[in-house]
């Protein structure tokens, strides 16, 4: 059973904005590794980089929406490779997203500190607090709004290009010279060393696999969506990243670029535009960065799900919270690994930037040459397919140049890799089956796991059905009242049911809504979870022999206010039925309000009733 679900939430520029708050976050931290690794040549290699994002980028097209299920790099390499290449290709994205936690987490802070310098000291143990919040709120289950990406992103893209001019406004000739010489300080560098800063400068454009990711979010057609998307985020990237990392290493003083390295953007804002200037990038960094850790954090424990529903992990990953419907293992783990690599790294942002690489240029590796697999096998020979080779062949020599002069990324990255292997072959061969099941906690988590899709054959919710089932159903069952249900409410209920027999009719529509929050859908239940399979079978033992049909209806959707309405325009019925929330006002604010929400979205001849 799939229920319908309205999950193309996102038309093109809320899909930009999305991805450019992933993207556009490593401008603030990029400019001064690289910096620290090549000095006034950072300039040069970004924008030679650049020609390489913009060919890559447009791979990134083709690869969204040939998979409208989402996935990125594990859907479009099981495709190309098989299963087990896909799970690799999951491993590898998984350490980049366990790296973009880290370091957006630390620069976001050293931000924050270059407003309040007191901080300077507590950096480390902010980001770890930053990132343990993180934590706490995906357990309770935040919700991802495309409208506040739009807002931050439009925030952030209108501070950078206030520097951009305010910094040209106030250069002089000789600031200009100086631009102009950085571009030309790589000509006498030996080719491996080009080699070396051309790899090292792909950190500029991470974040760019998370349009694969929410492909099942974006609108159709999804060919046009995306390429309206994608093509809004290598503009704003091309007049943003390559011109702030030239204006920051022209304008900063040499002290300022020794000292200063994790925060060349606000430096330049102050040295631009005075402290007014400045303090807005720190608003719009800090919050763009930690807003990118949130959603590496997501993306971490989206991978996670889609492997152990392939059978590559065990399904205690994919355990869920009976109290927010979160998947709090999975979020645990896409947590603590970050967190210690903050701690074993002391959160210096240069070393976190050479292990960034490992994942980063793995996952691009493997969605590209998975992408020229399909090409090939579809007939393709024309000029889009060989330069999409070309394309490969430019991300494999600097994944290639990486592995070799980052041994700290090729060693945390591979190690987090085999055993990322390890554990999946093993899941998929039953090696470890036996011993986890000695172990009397995971016993019990492994049978709540089972538990939902075990009860659907119990012979009261063979009649459970989708919200499009029950719109055909209605000639056969017509009720004009609808019970939002969450939990057992037996008031709730017998109110339905008297409602029902006072206007003569014989059944009443019964609705739990399995909210489903985030923008990196991936794969979604077949199944009611654990509460959904009880809620509705109280609510027909509450009908039974009241001569009343209860027709029980399952649905999912980020927004339960939203469904709800939905089923009622769709049910035509003309009450709604909601149960006293019993939930705070900080998850009311996590998660919506139903009421609220309902009070605004209910069609006009549909009454609200709110029961005790």
């Amino acid at each position: 059973m799939r229920p319908t679900r309205d999950t193309r939430q996102l038309n093109w520029l809320l899909a930009w904005a999305v991805v450019f708050c992933d993207i556009g976050t490593s401008v603030y931290y990029v400019p001064g590794i690289l910096y620290g690794h090549v000095r006034d040549a950072t300039p040069f290699f970004v924008i030679l980089t650049s020609g390489g994002f913009v060919l890559l980028a447009l791979k990134y097209i083709e690869i969204s929406w040939r998979n409208p299920e989402g996935g990125g790099v594990v859907t479009i390499t099981t495709k190309a490779l098989g299963p087990m290449w896909g799970c690799l290709g999951g491993m590898l994205i998984t350490v980049d997203y366990f790296l973009t936690t880290a370091i957006s987490s630390v620069s976001g802070f050293h931000y924050i500190a270059s407003a309040f310098p007191a901080l300077d000291h507590y950096i480390l143990w902010l980001a770890v607090l930053g990132v343990l919040a993180l934590a706490a709120l995906n357990i309770i289950g935040i919700r991802e709004s495309a409208t506040v990406a739009l807002v931050m992103a439009v925030g952030a893209l209108a501070v950078n290009l206030v520097v951009i001019a305010a910094s040209l406004a106030t250069m002089k000739l000789a600031d200009w010279s100086v631009v102009w010489n950085q571009l030309g300080t790589a000509k006498n560098l030996p080719s491996y060393d080009l080699l070396v800063g051309f790899s090292a400068a792909w950190l500029a454009f991470s974040g760019l696999e998370s349009i694969s990711q929410i492909s099942p979010a974006m609108r159709l057609p999804l060919r046009r969506t995306t390429r309206l998307a994608m093509a809004a985020v290598i503009f704003t990237m091309i007049v943003t990243s390559p011109i702030l990392t030239a204006l920051s290493v022209a304008v900063l003083s040499p002290d300022i670029k020794a000292t200063q390295s994790e925060r060349f953007i606000s430096e330049l804002g102050l040295a631009a535009g005075g402290l007014g200037i400045k303090l807005a990038v720190v608003l719009t960094a800090s919050t763009l960065l930690l807003f990118a850790s949130n959603t590496a954090i997501i993306g971490t424990y989206h991978v996670f799900l889609a492997l152990a529903n392939r059978g590559f992990l065990p399904q205690i990953v994919a355990l869920r919270n009976s109290a927010f419907n979160t998947p709090h293992v999975a979020v645990l783990i896409a947590t603590l690994v970050p967190i210690a690599v903050i701690l074993m790294t002391q959160g210096q942002l240069a070393l976190l930037g050479d292990m960034y690489a490992f994942g980063l240029l793995g996952a691009f590796v493997f969605s590209s040459l998975s992408l020229d697999l399909i090409r090939w096998r579809l007939g393709r020979r024309d000029f889009g397919f060989w330069l999409g080779i070309f394309t490969t062949a430019l991300v494999m020599v600097a994944w290639g140049v990486n592995l070799a002069e980052k041994q700290l990324a090729t060693l945390f990255g591979g190690t987090v890799t085999l055993v990322g292997m390890l554990v999946a072959v093993g899941v998929r061969r039953s090696w470890f089956l036996d011993l986890l099941h000695q172990i009397p906690a995971v016993q019990r988590l492994q049978a709540r796991a089972y538990r939902a899709s075990e009860s659907l054959v119990e012979e009261e919710l063979k009649g459970l059905v989708t919200l499009a089932d029950a719109v055909d159903l209605k000639p056969l069952y017509p009720g004009s009242t609808l019970l939002a249900l969450r939990g057992e409410s037996p008031r709730l209920v017998q109110e339905g049911i008297a409602r029902a027999r006072g206007k003569g009719e014989s059944a009443i529509y019964c609705l739990y809504v399995e909210e489903w929050p985030g923008l990196f859908d991936g794969e979604t239940p077949h199944t009611p979870n654990e509460e959904g399979i009880k809620t509705l079978r109280h609510a027909l033992q509450e009908a039974k022999d009241k001569n009343i049909e209860i027709i029980p209806i399952w649905a999912i959707s980020h927004n339960a206010a939203e469904a709800i309405a939905n089923a009622a325009k769709e049910l035509g019925v003309d009450a709604v039925f909601v149960g006293v929330t019993r939930r705070s006002a900080f998850y009311h604010m996590l998660r919506g309000h139903v009421i609220k929400g309902l009070m605004k979205r209910l069609p006009h001849n549909c009454h609200l009733m709110i029961c005790n």
